[in-house]
């Protein structure tokens, strides 16, 4: 049976927009990142040149979300380290709020009292917020309208410099708290001796509410079956795994055994029917807010001292990529974004 002339112009009008979608994924949003990141490389030294003249005063810029949101750990930081680039070039004194709103690390009663950055990390200058505000003179910054280093593969990847250039925005003014570096030294001395590839794997939460324009991570399978081939290529004789998500751990159990490193961390047993966040969960413990942030920090530290890395684009991973040195051997998945 041939094709109709409806079903013969049908398919052509499929293709043509295919064809479309990938001129504009491809050719367009190349050019588009290619010029932003050429922009931000020569422009942004003259900016902050330009402001160091012209400011006279000591003012600070105090970073904050302008939207109530509950994210992870990492995209906050994430844009919190894209306000502290911002307050560079502008001649200003970087001061985190995660105070004034909600986050996912505070409890109702601490929002407006407890300052939840200053959990896991000291002030960029060391500037409390306290006396930024009692200062009267500075500004209010909203880092979700900021520029921000992209979860995109050419920044994990640092085929452009960009990498370069947040990298050393973290190594001048991330400063963790003690508490953090005493669990990542305990952490190091418990998997001593060990050449580790460290894998990163995104909750199912990315799988069941596919958010717009966030990167696809690959299934628990895809990430085992790299592990394996890494590991028998390259001499690794140990898997450190961090991910939150209780189903993604029993797979990987099951594939590694012994030659699995774990956290001392505890898991989310993910419910697929309800398409939360696992920021949204909470784990029946006493300071459970605290706690998760701290594991995950620690975790995250962690992975960035590794030998090797494996991981998707999420912001965790980024976060990795920008407190390390870099890697013997580093493999992203670059799967595509949910449209």
């Amino acid at each position: 049976m041939g094709t109709t002339p409806d079903q013969t112009t049908y398919n052509f009008i499929s293709v043509r927009k295919l064809l479309r979608k990938l001129f504009y994924k491809t050719f367009i949003f190349n050019i588009l990142l290619t010029t932003r990141t050429y922009f931000r490389r020569f422009f942004w030294p003259v900016e902050r040149f330009i402001f160091s003249l012209i400011r006279r005063d000591k003012r600070y810029c105090i970073l904050h979300f302008g939207e109530k949101r509950v994210t992870g750990l990492f995209a906050c930081f994430i844009r919190i380290l894209s306000g502290i680039a911002y307050a560079e070039r502008h001649a200003m004194i970087p001061v985190v709020d995660m105070q004034s709103f909600i986050n996912a690390y505070l409890y109702d009663n601490e929002v407006g009292k407890v300052n939840s950055w200053e959990y896991y990390f000291r002030q960029p200058v060391e500037v409390s917020l306290e006396e930024a505000l009692s200062s009267g003179n500075y500004v209010l910054c909203d880092t979700v309208l900021l520029p921000k280093p992209r979860q995109d593969i050419r920044l994990f990847y640092n085929r452009s410099g960009q990498l370069d250039y947040w990298r050393d925005i973290c190594r001048r003014y991330i400063k963790i708290q003690p508490e953090v570096s005493s669990r990542l030294e305990g952490m190091k001395a418990k998997f001593s001796g060990k050449k580790i590839l460290g894998v990163l794997v995104r909750g199912t939460d990315y799988v069941t509410t596919k958010p717009h324009d966030h990167p696809i991570p690959p299934t628990a399978e895809q990430a085992i079956a790299k592990c394996q081939e890494v590991m028998t290529q390259e001499g690794f004789d140990s898997v450190y795994l961090a991910t939150e998500d209780k189903n993604i751990l029993a797979k990987f159990q099951e594939a590694f055994g012994e030659k699995l490193l774990l956290p001392d961390s505890a898991y989310v047993d993910y419910d697929y029917s309800k398409g939360a966040w696992l920021a949204e969960y909470e784990i029946d413990r006493d300071n459970d807010k605290y706690l998760r942030g701290l594991e995950y920090l620690v975790s995250i530290l962690f992975l960035s001292q590794c030998k090797g890395f494996i991981t998707s684009m999420t912001s965790g991973s980024e976060g990795v990529m920008l407190l390390s040195k870099g890697f013997e051997y580093l493999y992203v998945f670059d799967l595509g974004y949910y449209d």
